[in-house]
C-alpha cells in the first residue's frame, strides 16, 4: 500500500477526533484453531486500515501535534526464536519508511509513552476488547487525568465506519481484483459440477482458484444443492449434487484485506427446470431493477423496497402469493420466501462497516445486491413441484457519479448464460 494512502486516512482521521484527542489502535491477536495450530492470522480491520501492516502484537497511537499529524507505532523486532521458527519480518526502519510512521518504540514501551501523550487530551478514540491490558491501562490512566469513561472514552468505530464507508481508488481496484479472481472460481465451479459430485468438491475447485491467485476466501464458502439453497448460510458443504437440482454458491475472494461477494445460482446437470426457471426470472429481474436504481442519492430503504415489489408481484403471478399487492407487502407475507436485506456495504469485511438508517448513496461507496427466494422443502403451503427451490443472485456494485459500476459483471447469469457454461465441461 502506497504511504500517501495511508497519510490520507490518518489525517482524515485526525480532522475527525480533533486536535485535543487521540486515537488508540490495537492489531487482532493470534488466533489459535487447537492448542499451538494457529489460523491464518486477519488484522483487524481498523488497524489495517490505518497501518497497512498484518503482523500481531502492535500498537498505533495517532494525534495532531503543532499542526501536524503525528503516528506512533509499537511493535517488537523479529526475536531470535521467531527467525528460526518463522523468519524474519521487516525491520522498524522499513517499516517506517515502507508505512510512513512518525516515531517507532518497542512494544514494552507503550505504558510510559501512552501516559505521555494521554495528558492534556480530552477524549480517547478506542476500541475495547481487542487489547484487554491496554484497555485497563487507558481506563485507569484517563481516570487519573479526572476524566470519565462514559464522556471521554468514545468507541473508535464512530469515526472510522464513516471513513471507510467511501472508497479510494486504491481500495476500489483492490475490490476489482478479488472480484475478478471470484469469477473464475464461480466459472470454474460450474464447469466442473455434474450430479454425483460432492459439494465440498466444488468448494475445493473455488479454493483452488483463490489460492492461486495467492488470495484467501473473504468468507467461508456456501455451497448448497437442492434444499440446502434454502438454508441462507449453509457451509457443511457435504451433500451430493443430483439431477434436476439446483446449486446455490455464495463465495468470493479477499484481495490485500478487501473482499468481494459473489452469489450464482444454476442447475447440476446444465439445464433449468420449467419451475426452476420461472423462479430465477423472477430474482434476476428484481435484481436487474434494483441495480438500474443504484445511483448517487438513492438509499437502502428505496432500493429494498424495489426488491420487495418485484419479488412480490412475480410470486404473486405464480400463485405461490395472495392476489393483492398492497396486502403482501403490508403485512410482510413475501418474507416467507424473501427473509433478507438487498444488501449490504462491501469493503474490509465482507458485511463492512457503515450505518443504513438514513445513508444517502454517495461516489465511492460499494455494495452488494443480492435478491433471492428460497422455497423450503417442509413447506406444505405450496405445490409440491415448488418446494426445495433456492435462489440467490448477487454482485458487487460500486455507486459512481453518474449511476454505477457492477464489477462483477463479467460472471454470467442470464439463464442461458449460466447453461451454456454449464455445459462447458473441462
Amino acid at each position: 500500500m502506497q504511504s500517501n494512502e495511508l497519510d490520507n486516512r490518518r489525517k482524515a482521521l485526525a480532522v475527525n477526533i480533533g486536535k485535543n484527542s487521540i486515537a488508540i489502535l490495537s492489531s487482532a491477536n493470534r488466533n489459535y484453531r487447537s492448542r499451538d495450530v494457529e489460523n491464518p492470522f486477519r488484522q483487524e480491520s481498523d488497524f489495517l486500515y490505518m497501518t497497512g501492516i498484518s503482523e500481531p502484537n502492535l500498537i498505533n497511537v495517532i494525534y495532531i501535534k503543532n499542526n501536524r499529524v503525528h503516528t506512533v507505532l509499537f511493535r517488537d523486532n523479529t526475536s531470535t526464536q521467531e527467525k528460526i521458527w518463522e523468519g524474519s519480518r521487516l525491520t522498524n526502519k522499513e517499516i517506517k519508511k515502507k508505512y510512513g510512521f512518525s516515531e517507532i518504540f518497542n512494544y514494552e514501551q507503550y505504558p510510559e509513552k501512552i501516559e505521555s501523550l494521554l495528558k492534556g487530551k480530552d477524549r480517547v478514540f478506542m476500541e475495547f476488547n481487542i487489547n484487554p491490558k491496554l484497555d485497563t491501562f487507558v481506563n485507569k490512566n484517563f481516570l487519573k487525568l479526572g476524566r470519565t469513561k462514559k464522556k471521554n472514552i468514545i468507541p473508535l468505530s464512530q469515526v472510522t465506519q464513516k471513513l471507510r464507508l467511501i472508497k479510494s481508488n486504491y481500495e476500489i481496484n483492490q475490490i476489482k481484483k478479488a472480484a475478478e479472481v471470484s469469477i473464475e472460481a464461480h466459472m470454474n465451479a460450474m464447469k466442473k459440477a455434474t450430479p454425483g459430485i460432492y459439494e465440498y468438491e466444488l468448494d475445493a475447485e473455488i479454493k483452488y482458484i483463490f489460492n492461486k491467485n495467492n488470495m484467501h476466501f473473504a468468507y467461508m464458502s456456501i455451497v448448497g444443492s437442492g434444499k440446502n439453497a434454502c438454508i441462507l448460510h449453509y457451509i457443511k458443504n457435504n451433500d451430493k449434487l443430483k439431477n434436476n437440482e439446483l446449486v446455490l454458491i455464495d463465495a468470493a475472494a479477499e484481495n490485500e484485506g478487501y473482499a468481494s461477494d459473489i452469489t450464482r445460482t444454476f442447475p447440476a446437470n446444465g439445464k433449468f427446470t420449467k419451475e426452476q426457471a420461472l423462479i430465477y426470472d423472477i430474482v434476476l429481474n428484481a435484481q436487474e431493477q434494483v441495480i438500474k436504481n443504484v445511483k448517487p442519492g438513492t438509499n437502502w430503504k428505496e432500493i429494498h423496497a424495489i426488491t420487495v415489489k418485484e419479488i412480490s408481484l412475480g410470486l404473486i403471478k405464480l400463485k405461490l402469493l395472495p392476489n393483492d399487492l398492497n396486502k403482501v407487502i403490508e403485512n410482510k407475507l413475501y418474507q416467507e420466501f424473501f427473509m433478507h436485506k438487498t444488501g449490504h456495504w462491501l469493503g474490509l469485511d465482507v458485511h463492512d462497516v457503515g450505518e443504513y438508517e438514513n445513508v444517502t448513496f454517495v461516489p465511492g461507496m460499494v455494495i452488494t445486491v443480492e435478491p433471492g427466494i428460497y422455497i423450503n422443502s417442509s413447506n406444505k403451503n405450496v405445490p409440491k413441484k415448488w418446494r426445495g427451490i433456492g435462489i440467490r443472485i448477487e454482485d458487487d456494485v460500486l455507486v459512481t457519479k453518474k449511476g454505477n459500476q457492477v464489477l462483477t459483471k463479467k460472471l454470467p447469469k442470464k439463464k442461458d448464460e449460466i447453461e451454456l457454461l454449464c455445459n462447458q465441461k473441462t
